[in-house]
């Protein structure tokens, strides 16, 4: 009995491995739901807003630069699966895709679109287009969760300013102090400070 038990409890993650459906690039880390009525019903029953993530797979360089390097933030991910029902909709493909794509009037064969929705579909901020940084999705991401009445998590208030500081330019100072603990951690609480790090000179 034992040795059975045994061959069937290590056989398991090998089928798990077999048939776990992996994103494509475009889609980045993001676990989505892929038909409107189903993220719906999960909107209306959890009561959080729709992610829909229009997104042509497979894309253009945009659209894998944005899987890869904005929806593949762990953070962003993190914020995405927990503050909402994601919905990814295929831009470029027919049936229910397309019947989503009609609905909200999304052009087909386009670069990524984000629009964030109530339960009801009514939009809840405006839509994300043109816009293909992570500062633009976590600003948005942030608006919408003010506009549901929701608190902004600290990790998303830290990870924006930190995104806009580094979209604008960011300058490096190397500062001599008696402490790398407190000096650290003095710098860190001032206002425009987005990192800091301690080390010998």
């Amino acid at each position: 009995m034992l040795k059975s038990l045994f061959i069937i409890l290590s056989f398991i993650p090998f089928a798990s491995c077999i048939f776990a459906e992996k994103n494509p690039e475009e889609l980045g880390k993001v676990q989505w739901n892929r038909t409107l009525e189903e993220a719906q019903k999960m909107a209306i029953r959890d009561k959080k807003p729709i992610f829909i993530l229009f997104q042509e797979i497979p894309g253009c360089g945009t659209c894998k630069n944005y899987g890869t390097e904005v929806l593949s933030h762990p953070l962003i991910a993190e914020a995405i699966e927990t503050f909402f029902i994601p919905l990814a909709i295929h831009n470029n493909k027919n049936g229910s895709d397309k019947k989503t794509l009609d609905y909200f009037e999304e052009p087909s064969w386009n670069n990524p679109v984000v629009r964030i929705v109530k339960p009801d579909l009514s939009p809840l901020v405006t839509r994300l287009s043109g816009n293909y940084t992570a500062f633009g999705l976590v600003s948005k991401i942030n608006a919408a969760l003010l506009k549901n009445g929701q608190k902004i998590p600290e990790y998303l208030k830290l990870l924006e300013e930190e995104l806009l500081a580094r979209a604008v330019g960011t300058e490096k100072a190397t500062l001599g102090m008696y402490c790398f603990w407190s000096g650290e951690k003095n710098y860190a609480q001032l206002d425009g400070v987005i990192g800091t790090r301690a080390g010998y000179v």
